[in-house]
């Protein structure tokens, strides 16, 4: 067993000292040279040919269940082999994404991944072509077969957006140019400088100094954002334009009736399931964040508050650094409190070195866990900056990576999990620490600022996810009238903030161009609605567990064993859920207005 390795050049080019663990990417290749790297590119370069040339034209026309479990058995295979190569690279360019040696390493190795996939792209158009009743006998004839029952089901469901081959191909070939402009925006916040004060900081550490107790801090950061996202906005907006516009030929040559059609169906959801999601949670932006933030303006004493005052801390709250050895012991005793299992499982990302966690320059911002493989496991990429927050973030990517690591006995299709299920274990390790935290805490200053600070992420999560996603819908439909100017995006941006966020705050220009570092926009257009759907879902599961704890542990990690492997209806289940049901989000909701009810009965008390 490998330990944690604070300075890896192997993995991760030359680095300061940092007393942080940071990744090794070694249990996936030892290095970019490595005679295993290129084995593997060039394996697939034969293998793919050869699979194309076996199984094209031969799959939709072919009854035979052998032949088809045969066909899936080496699909898998392939996927296998060329996902760990374009994880490698991936991870390998996210902590070096100012150096250019790295930066050509990762563009070839995109560059190879399309090509392999431009080969098998027949494979899934294919399946989709599978006659329903064909299908269905074969399945029932074969139960080797069956396990792929659910990701043959899928496949089916593109067959309305399904190209001619050749286009197709076409569209894989030139997948790499909409590549090029996520890795230019990518390289763009990257370079980013903020100029603060004498101090020239990371957009990290910037962006954390909107959470500092004084005030005039806070706007020193917001203005040194402000600037940098001003001065970049041509190029921005030129990114934006041209994906979006992308996006929008591509759906209409599928025949997708919405920009957000294809990501529903990619995801596994009901459109009309997302169209319910978005009305309750925008209908509860009075209740909610306008509510919250009507109190928390009263607790900074302040008539109106300004962005830079939006996740400001209160004034009880405590001011104490949580060094990372804190971190990892509360994270591993809320976990450890719900499941065994579980926690075990987490411990391993700490014996290991499976997380990147200090922020240094060139590295990318925010966090993620990468699943990587199958018959690997995950890695996280954290920014740890000693905050209670960061703690959250530990336990949210610590929820993926548990997910990832239980799903991976599926295999490397099977064990890919949808996104709006991917974010209910994230969110639930997030509560788990919340609760863990709040049970410890007697005094109620403290209590009433956990409560606080857990609302000001939930709305985060819920309202202002799903405010995001009011503005990518708006962005993309506007887009179809002709290119937008960075005023234009701002306009839109400013409009979906206003309603989101409420009257207790008063915005100016110098907050327009804050949609342009936001990286969901460019990596995975209208992602982001699976972050309110999975912290609402968790809270409803939350809530099941917290009353009924007996016998829920075995069905929460079910949940998580079976991956993409099953539709989210039959996983949900056992807990007697049905997030088709009128009104299923209000159960969530309901949660988040009772925590703002607390705070609003503790705050005399607070006051004395």
């Amino acid at each position: 067993m490998k330990s944690a390795n604070f300075d890896s050049e192997k993995s991760h080019g030359k680095l300061d000292k940092v007393p942080l663990p940071c990744w090794d990417l070694g249990d996936l290749y030892e290095a970019r040279d490595s005679k295993k790297l290129s084995e593997d590119i060039r394996f697939l370069d034969k293998v793919c040919e050869e699979f194309e040339s076996k199984y094209q034209g031969k799959i939709e026309a072919n009854k035979d269940a052998e032949f088809l479990y045969q066909s899936l058995q080496e699909f898998e295979s392939i996927e296998l082999r060329k996902n760990r190569i374009i994880s490698y690279a991936y991870l390998l360019h996210q902590t070096n994404l100012n150096d250019p040696v790295i930066g050509k390493f990762f563009g070839d190795c995109d560059t190879k991944f399309k090509s392999w996939e431009a080969k098998l792209v027949f494979f899934e158009n294919q399946l989709s072509q599978i006659p329903e009743s064909t299908l269905k006998i074969m399945l029932d004839k074969n139960t080797d077969l069956e396990r792929y029952g659910h990701y043959l089901g899928s496949c089916q469901k593109f067959k309305p957006h399904v190209l001619p081959l050749e286009m197709e191909k076409y569209s894989k070939d030139n997948s790499i140019l909409k590549s090029s402009w996520v890795r230019l925006f990518d390289a763009t916040i990257s370079s980013i400088k903020c100029q603060v004060g004498n101090k020239a900081l990371t957009l990290e550490q910037t962006l954390a100094m909107l959470q500092s107790g004084k005030r005039k801090k806070r706007k020193r950061a917001f203005h040194a954002l402000s600037n940098e996202f001003e001065e970049r906005s041509a190029v921005f907006a030129l990114i934006t334009n041209t994906l979006v516009k992308g996006k929008e030929v591509d759906d209409n040559w599928r025949k997708f009736p919405s920009p957000q059609s294809s990501r529903h169906l990619n995801n596994e959801i009901e459109d009309k399931v997302v169209e319910a999601l978005q009305e309750s949670v925008v209908n509860s932006y009075p209740d909610i964040s306008h509510r919250f933030y009507q109190l928390k303006s009263q607790l900074l004493g302040l008539k109106k508050m300004q962005y830079w005052d939006r996740v400001a801390p209160l004034p009880m709250a405590p001011q104490n650094k949580v060094p990372w050895e804190k971190a990892v012991e509360t994270v591993e005793y809320a976990f450890s409190a719900f499941s065994p299992q579980f926690a075990s499982l987490a411990k391993q990302f700490f014996d290991n070195p499976w997380i990147d966690v200090p922020v240094r320059e060139g590295k990318s911002g925010g966090g993620f866990c990468h699943p990587t493989v199958a018959d690997a496991h995950p890695y996280i990429l954290l920014n740890y900056q000693n905050r209670t927050r960061d703690v959250m973030v530990l336990a949210h990517e610590l929820g993926h990576g548990v997910h990832q690591f239980l799903a991976r006995d599926k295999g490397e299709i099977l064990s890919r999990t949808s996104l709006t299920l991917a974010e209910t274990a994230s969110v639930f390790g997030e509560m788990l620490t919340f609760e863990s935290l709040l049970e410890k805490a007697t005094n109620p200053r403290e209590r009433f600022a956990l409560i606080a600070e857990k609302l000001d992420d939930m709305i985060n999560t819920v309202i202002r996810q799903m405010s995001f996603y009011e503005f990518e819908t708006r962005l993309h439909y506007q887009r179809r009238e002709g290119e937008l100017t960075p005023g234009d995006i701002g306009k839109i941006w400013l409009e979906t903030q206003t309603e989101c966020l409420g009257p207790a705050f008063r915005f100016n220009e110098d907050y327009n161009s804050f949609w342009s570092y936001i990286p969901h926009f460019i990596h995975v257009p209208f992602y982001v609605y699976a972050y309110s759907f999975g912290q609402l879902l968790s809270l409803t599961l939350f809530g099941i567990y917290k009353e009924q704890s007996e016998g829920f542990e075995q069905k929460y990690l079910d949940l998580l064993e079976a991956g993409g492997s099953r539709p989210y209806h039959e996983v949900l289940e056992p807990f007697g859920i049905d997030i088709a049901e009128p009104g299923f989000w209000d159960v969530g909701l309901t949660v988040i207005k009772n925590y703002i009810d607390q705070l609003e009965e503790m705050y005399p008390e607070i006051l004395d």
